[in-house]
């Protein structure tokens, strides 16, 4: 019995390491898959994550490039709207009718009649009833 355990037991040994070395390398091409299949996904999430970054980053130029016109166009309307206000304080300063317009215009918020508008003013009747009906019909936050 010893010569046959002698003879046969490097033959099992060989046997039992040839099946723990094919199920660990069977299990290794398992793990290589699984892993292969993870990098795969990650791969794809990166390039989708580029993608997204290379989309944002042309809509963050385009919303830039638009506020830098609007901010252009902006300052423009400012500098246009003082050149206005600046002539329009300098007719307003000569025209001395104006003036009395504006008085008038300033009485009838203070409620001034038609009587006291023809007589402070030096209006006619009709432009004193048309300053009280156009004063009247405005809207409040219209008004002076």
């Amino acid at each position: 019995m010893d010569i046959i355990l002698q003879q046969w037991l490097p033959v099992a040994i060989s046997v039992v390491i040839a099946i723990t070395a094919a199920v660990l390398i069977n299990r290794e091409r398992q793990a290589r898959k699984a892993l292969e299949v993870k990098f795969s996904a990650i791969e794809k999430v990166l390039k989708n994550s580029r993608l997204q970054h290379e989309s944002l980053t042309k809509q963050f130029n385009e919303l830039r490039t638009g506020s830098i016109g609007m901010s252009n166009k902006l300052v423009d309307m400012i500098e246009q709207l003082e050149r206005v206000e600046e002539r329009q304080n300098e007719i307003a300063m000569n025209d001395s009718g104006g003036r009395l317009y504006s008085r008038a215009s300033k009485m009838v918020e203070l409620g001034a009649d038609v009587n006291e508008l023809m007589k402070e003013c030096d209006l006619p009747k009709a432009e004193a009833e048309l300053m009280l009906s156009l004063q009247k019909s405005m809207p409040q936050h219209y008004r002076r």
